[in-house]
């Protein structure tokens, strides 16, 4: 098998090597073993950093190796990708050289997968768009993919009373797809991230503009039309020009219709914002009031937009407006993104961890009033961090830097114009060094700007960490202004 060839029809007795023991290269390895594949899970790490993991694909019949890549890795009829890993990594590179077909978590979901996939994805915004158009369909739903559950072990399970699968889809995600064709399509913008592994900001916004790549014309394409690269990927769509990605299928290049959404106004089709409502028009009929936006619980200019994409989603497959509603009125923040942690002697904590990219950061600092002490750092992605100094310099009241990129960020932003700015050792540290900086009220914010990977586990963890640190300092400071003579519990 070739690359750019479909996956097998059945995966009964098919060789089939998977890079990667993370989350969905364990789900592959279950799935697939279920179905007869024979399973070569392969990692670089060393068998001692993965015991747990070794543990979990034994259990489900698939060999493994560590600490590298063999010559069996080549010896099979498809190559299964994890996110992580890159389309240019030289393994991958010499399984294309072999003719052996290459394919993501995402293509083998989809292929499995007898439910229909709401799929978005965007730099900023998938995960808040996907929660809420989840739980706007409510049980007819169920959600999954680089929002935290892999998509391959969702579309596997029990689907009984399931309508819709809705998925949140990475760039990483749509490198290596074949025939992935969503029923609902949705871009809410490209703005600059990721560049140390796509190229080129062009390749960038070619790997998003892949989601639509293998539509049909019954399929639904949506896009943000506030945002110019989603605006150039509707014109593709609309055109039937999206690029061709090398080693993989060619698009459909039949011009389909594309769904718009704004907050600045109307759209010919589609939905927006307009005199504090919300607006709908799918056909040639008049427009719809769908509802008031009432932003008490979705602050912010980019959660404008993010409710916007999800109302037009969500009505595109037959959402009434009181489920809109009610949506938008339960929804939650999500776990680090601006999760607000505590507060003390008026400094408000903010746990914006996965806020890893430039625009993110804008967005989150747009949403406060009260003057803001921003910590930002961590592993560099190739982004432009002179822009972030700017940024900072502008509406920050002052910088705590951490990690490999501090320094620089640390120097950016002083260059900018910003003379409250320290470089703090590690995440107590910089909780210690925002809070003697903040004003009171103010906020102390973790919106790093940056990847984890220097100093944490994930984003997750480095998020647990602050919010740690920060309650500690909470909790230390209630005890410096207890009452003389007050009596903890502990002390009765």
């Amino acid at each position: 098998m070739s690359v750019g060839m479909q996956l097998p029809d059945s995966w009964q007795g098919a060789r089939v090597s998977v890079l990667g023991l993370a989350r969905s290269g364990l789900a592959l390895a279950r799935v697939l073993g279920e179905r007869g594949a024979q399973v070569l899970l392969s990692d670089t790490r060393p068998a001692d950093q993965l015991a747990s993991e070794i543990a979990q694909a034994q259990a489900v019949g698939a060999e493994v190796e560590t600490g590298g890549h063999s010559e069996r890795l080549l010896q099979a009829d498809v190559l299964v990708m994890s996110p992580g890993v890159s389309l240019y990594a030289p393994v991958v590179q010499q399984a294309m050289s072999a003719g052996v077909a290459v394919a993501g978590e995402v293509e083998v979901a989809w292929s499995l997968c007898p439910r229909p996939i709401l799929a978005v994805t965007g730099t900023n915004g998938k995960s808040t768009t996907c929660s809420l158009l989840q739980a706007a369909l409510g049980e007819r739903s169920r959600l999954a993919g680089n929002i935290g559950v892999p998509l391959v072990s969702e579309v596997s399970g029990d689907l009984a009373g399931v309508d819709f699968v809705v998925a949140e889809i990475s760039s990483f995600q749509l490198e290596t797809t074949h025939r992935f064709a969503p029923r609902l399509a949705m871009l809410t913008n490209v703005t600059p991230d990721h560049l140390d592994r796509h190229r080129t900001m062009q390749e960038y916004i070619m790997s998003k503009a892949r989601l639509f790549a293998y539509q049909g014309l019954d399929d639904i394409s949506i896009c943000n039309a506030d945002d110019e690269a989603a605006r150039l990927v509707g014109a593709w769509v609309e055109s039937g020009t999206l690029p061709s990605w090398p080693g993989f299928p060619p698009p459909t290049t039949e011009p389909r219709p594309v769904l718009w959404y704004s907050a600045l106004g109307p759209v010919e089709r589609g939905c927006w914002f307009s005199e504090g409502a919300f607006w709908l028009r799918l056909d040639e009929k008049p427009a719809q009031r769908l509802l008031t936006w009432n932003p008490a619980n979705l602050p912010g200019p980019h959660n404008l937009s993010n409710a916007l994409a999800a109302c037009l989603a969500a009505s595109c497959v037959g959402c009434a407006p009181a489920d809109l509603e009610a949506a938008l009125a339960g929804y939650g923040r999500m776990h680090h993104r601006m999760e607000e942690v505590g507060s003390c002697q008026g400094v408000l904590f903010v746990d914006d961890s996965k806020a890893t990219n430039l625009s993110s950061v804008e967005s989150a600092l747009q949403s406060y009033a009260d003057p803001v002490v921003l910590i930002a750092g961590g592993r560099d992605k190739g982004l432009d961090l002179a822009a972030l100094g700017g940024m900072i310099a502008a509406r920050c009241h002052a910088l705590v830097a951490i990690g490999e990129a501090g320094p620089r960020i640390l120097q950016e932003a002083r260059d900018a114009g910003l003379s409250r700015a320290e470089l703090a050792g590690d995440i107590h540290d910089a909780v210690r060094r925002a809070f003697a900086l903040a004003p009171r009220p103010g906020v102390v914010l973790l919106s790093p700007a940056c990847t984890s990977f220097d100093m944490f586990r994930n984003a997750e963890d480095r998020g647990d960490k602050f919010t740690q640190a920060a309650r500690r300092l909470i909790d230390d400071q209630s005890e410096h202004v207890r009452p003389a003579g007050a009596v903890t519990m502990e002390e009765r």
